[in-house]
């Protein structure tokens, strides 16, 4: 039963962070603003983090399967939200590439989200393999 009630905890957790990142999905507001993007890119490269982590600490032979997999499926997730970035280096290439993509204080917070995520996601398969 405890098994049932992590998994109903973990539903209500993904449902709740789904409807954070889209606020237009319940009637909020014309689009994601800042702080939903900023979540999404949280989430994505936290996602993406711990998968990493968990395949080197794991010593996976097909790390390369999941690692795409996670970055799939948070690319089609949560890709419409805020681009899909995930990493500070894809945000500053953007910024650099002059196209005005995003908004220079758009992609600090971008930034400070996704490197939270990295240590989050760091943290997280730490915790589970000490």
């Amino acid at each position: 039963i405890a098994y049932a009630v992590c998994e109903l905890i973990g539903a209500a957790v993904a449902a709740l962070l789904w409807m954070a990142c889209r606020p237009e999905e319940r009637g909020v507001g014309g689009g994601a603003g800042l702080p939903s993007r900023a979540l999404a890119e949280f989430l994505g490269t936290y996602v993406l983090v711990l998968t990493v982590g968990l395949n080197v600490l794991g010593h996976s032979p097909v790390g390369a399967l999941s690692v795409s997999a996670s970055l799939t499926s948070m690319v089609f997730s949560l890709g419409s939200v805020s681009g899909a970035h995930f990493n500070p280096a894809v945000t500053t290439a953007v910024i650099c590439s002059g196209r005005g993509v995003i908004s220079l204080p758009d992609a600090v917070a971008y930034v400070v989200a996704q490197i939270a995520g990295g240590i989050c996601g760091a943290g997280t398969y730490r915790l589970m393999y000490l």
